[in-house]
């Protein structure tokens, strides 16, 4: 996709070089900043990426050490001692409960297909506790000051289309006041047994 809009870029350069009533200065700029954000898109998705992977290395990294540490105290003194026992339930309870958010962020941005949705989703996330986010509000025009900052009519279309599109797919809702939110994924359904036929 980012491939093709690089190149319909590159094709309108041409074409505004060669025009003979185009205003080039103002052509060159339409240009330079539609080929800007074409090249951007692939790295913005290359960094998400790569954070995902650390973040997601540093937890498994981070779990097996909890995992061996516990093992190593109960094993020599917690099995006798309850404040140790309570307090690596503590610990077990907190990574379990890192290990959700990371799951329900996981499988939120698996609903993504184009890299707006992915850039939408991931805004939306990072403020969203139950996510692994840090508590806060994103505002709808909030979304479109920060994905398309230039007010190009074609970024705000494709922010606008990923956030709707999400919202119809019960990913993300939008309130009337404008403000979006993620929505928790769903449990899988039960399939029905025989009984229920």
């Amino acid at each position: 996709m980012s491939e093709r809009r690089t190149l319909t870029t590159l094709i309108r350069l041409g074409r505004a070089l060669t025009d003979p009533d185009a205003d080039p200065a103002r052509d060159a700029a339409q240009v330079a900043r539609r080929t800007v954000q074409a090249l951007s898109e692939p790295v913005h998705e290359a960094r998400a990426g790569l954070r995902a992977r650390a973040r997601d290395l540093r937890d498994r990294a981070s779990q097996r050490a909890d995992e061996r540490l516990e093992r190593l105290i109960t094993e020599r003194r917690g099995e006798q001692d309850p404040e140790i026992l309570a307090l690596l339930e503590q610990r077990r309870a907190a990574r379990e409960a890192r290990t959700r958010q990371e799951d329900a962020r996981r499988i939120l941005l698996a609903h993504a297909q184009t890299p707006p949705q992915r850039q939408v989703l991931r805004a939306v996330l990072d403020v969203t506790p139950w996510a692994g986010g840090v508590p806060g509000e994103l505002r709808y025009t909030q979304l479109l000051d920060r994905l398309a900052p230039g007010g190009d009519a074609e970024s705000e279309m494709s922010v606008h289309r990923a956030i709707w599109t999400l919202a119809e797919a019960g990913v993300l809702a939008v309130s009337p006041h404008g403000v979006v939110s993620a929505a928790p994924p769903r449990p899988p359904q039960a399939l029905p047994g025989p009984a229920d036929r």
